[in-house]
């Protein structure tokens, strides 16, 4: 074995490889080439047994130009079964992800607008078998909608959960399900987890694992991720939760459900995706695995939803692959200049005090977010609006002209005063923010990047 600059796992539920030079110490056999990875980690097949391997990264070595490099750890996503994508997905493979699941009793979370919407219908025709029902997602998933959501399924013997919806209604399913395999009766009873560090490996043992089947009808992007939050009415928080190492995630994306969102929602959305994009995008000083995905998903945001789709089925399949992209698993090899972002700290702070739509957050606070990073990230900034075609903006914010012209022709929220929020709440939000990203102070600096955002 050479000298190790970056570890990675192959583990049980598809994986991704590092940055290496093709030397990698691995059972004989066992094809580790980037095409056989990739096909593991979107299709949920095993490439190989679970192993650690480890090579040194030919790109990176220990120093550049008299410069240090920092050491990166790669893991597998936890918890991520398989990607289902294409049109026609819930309709062709629902059923058999089901059963691949062993999913006998299924119990479909949802909402109010799942239940009103022919989705609900399509689901049910493509499951093919009885399912309880338990409409009681809300937005921002309150804490007692997971706690009634896992009664429900403990009165009723269920043994998978099928998730329809956006956030809200993954998020909820994942907590039915953390309850559920970890044998704890309500959310009152599990340990918060803290920001920073939710995408970290978990050594909890549950009870049991559950199956849990996501099909998404938005742009959120919470079916990729290992974790969940749930507001707490009384305190106007929005707390984190890992999954505890007990939730099978497959996931579905299938421009013929997702066709059935209204556009608003999908618009919002979207720019939420963008959101989280160009922040990875920006905070780091480059990426090679990552950049160019990046720009590509950020390419067909941008694109598809500020024009008048030829198809509107496959026009949305395009917009979720691309969200897909956005949160691949892929290896980051540099360091990262900025913590905390100003517009995801907003966003989340803007839905705990005001239950404000996260997406709707995105579109208000990501202009400002762009200013409150130039200095850092100007030059980033600067590279990504000439890779996607954008004017150059003046001031702080090179992206901030196109991203303007963007929002304009998706005629999102861009100030708090649309949405009737006013200053009075302005010092919560900031305390909101600081509580979940520190380094986002001084105070005063915060307070006066929010106050623009009315």
């Amino acid at each position: 074995m050479r000298p190790v600059d970056v570890v990675g796992h192959l583990g049980e539920d598809g994986f991704d490889v590092t940055a290496a030079d093709g030397l990698v110490d691995a059972p004989d056999g066992f094809d580790l080439s980037l095409s056989a990875v990739r096909r593991g980690a979107a299709t949920g097949s095993p490439v190989a047994p679970d192993f650690l391997f480890a090579a040194r990264a030919a790109r990176y070595p220990r120093a550049v130009n008299g410069r240090s490099t920092s050491v990166s750890t790669f893991r597998v996503e936890r918890g991520l079964r398989a990607v289902v994508s294409g049109l026609g997905a819930v309709t062709d493979r629902l059923a058999a992800e089901v059963d691949a699941q062993n999913i006998r009793r299924p119990m479909i979370v949802c909402g109010a607008n799942v239940v009103r919407s022919p989705v609900l219908e399509i689901v049910g025709r493509a499951l093919g078998r009885g399912a309880i029902i338990y409409d009681g997602s809300r937005p921002h998933t309150p804490v007692e909608t997971v706690d009634d959501g896992a009664a429900l399924a403990r009165a009723n013997d269920a043994d998978g959960l099928i998730a329809i919806g956006g956030s809200s209604a993954i998020d909820c399913a994942k907590g039915i399900a953390v309850l559920l395999g970890t044998g704890t009766q309500k959310v009152a009873g599990l340990a918060p987890a803290t920001f920073g560090k939710l995408s970290e490996p978990s050594s909890a043992q549950p009870g049991q694992r559950v199956g849990v089947v996501m099909v998404t009808t938005t742009l959120s992007f919470a079916e990729f991720l290992p974790f969940w939050g749930a507001r707490h009415g009384d305190a106007a928080r929005k707390v984190p939760y890992t999954d505890s190492n007990c939730v099978d995630r497959t996931v579905f994306l299938d421009g013929e459900v997702a066709v059935h969102t209204p556009d608003n929602i999908w618009n919002e959305t979207a720019v939420k995706a963008l959101d989280d994009s160009i922040a990875a995008f920006c905070r780091s000083e480059g990426e090679p695995f990552s950049d160019p995905i990046l720009v590509r998903a950020m390419g067909q945001l941008t694109r598809s939803t500020s024009s008048a789709p030829i198809d509107r089925a496959e026009r949305r399949q395009e917009d979720l692959v691309a969200t897909w992209m956005t949160k691949m698993a892929l290896p980051r090899l540099n360091r990262t200049r900025v913590g905390g972002w100003f517009s995801t700290a907003a966003r989340h702070a803007l839905g705990a005090v005001f239950e404000l739509p996260h997406g709707v957050g995105s579109c208000i606070a990501l202009p400002h977010a762009l200013e409150f990073h130039g200095t850092v990230t100007g030059a980033r900034q600067t590279e990504l609006a000439a890779a996607l075609g954008w004017p150059i903006g003046t001031g702080g914010a090179a992206l901030g002209a196109g991203l303007a012209e963007f929002l304009a022709a998706l005629a999102v929220p861009t100030r708090l005063r649309d949405v009737d929020i006013d200053t009075e709440g302005l010092d919560a939000i900031v305390d909101r923010m600081l509580e979940e990203s520190p380094n986002l102070g001084p105070h005063e600096r915060l307070r006066h990047a929010c106050d623009a955002m009315f």
